[in-house]
């Protein structure tokens, strides 16, 4: 059950397209605690067969996992990290679990001041509003929502942050 979860995950963030979360490379944690990172210009497809995830790299090797021994497959963005120090709104939003059941811990310790977290969903329509205090973590219950990828937005006088997160 678990890897049709991470399966589904994996397939709905190819799904809504590489280039609209800006991920420059992806991460594959596995049960065991290793860690390994692919660079997506390295990466030429991935196939979900099976209960195995296979990785097949522009130079021919290929990666395979079970499913079932995977953490998480996550994807980030690299660029600039180092060069500028982050501005205000620039960096992602930090929630986890993702995929949440039915409490999702939002991190706001480098928030700054009161501000809003909104759930909305892809077509934009608001789901769930709540103030938090900008500091530490928000937990918001999200019992009352179906099933379903949505948007998590924290807002304040000075930034905006956002992330997906897939509500199982």
């Amino acid at each position: 059950m678990r890897h049709k979860k991470l399966k589904l995950s994996a397939v709905l963030l190819l799904g809504l397209g590489l280039s609209s979360i800006q991920a420059q490379t992806m991460y594959v944690k596995e049960s065991n605690g290793t860690q390994t990172a692919y660079p997506l210009n390295s990466i030429r497809k991935m196939t979900f067969s099976g209960g195995d995830a296979t990785i097949y790299k522009t130079d021919n090797s290929t990666g395979g996992y079970a499913l079932n021994e995977l953490r998480y497959l996550i994807f980030t963005d690299i660029t600039g990290i180092g060069e500028q120090p982050m501005r205000p709104g620039y960096a992602n939003l930090i929630a986890y679990p993702n995929p949440v059941a039915d409490e999702l811990n939002i991190d706001l310790t480098d928030a700054t001041g009161n501000g809003t977290v909104s759930i909305l969903s892809l077509d934009g329509r608001l789901k769930h509003k709540q103030k938090t205090k900008g500091t530490g973590i928000a937990t918001i219950n999200l019992s009352h929502l179906p099933q379903g990828v949505y948007i998590c937005r924290y807002s304040n006088a000075s930034e905006i942050k956002t992330v997906k997160i897939i509500k199982k």
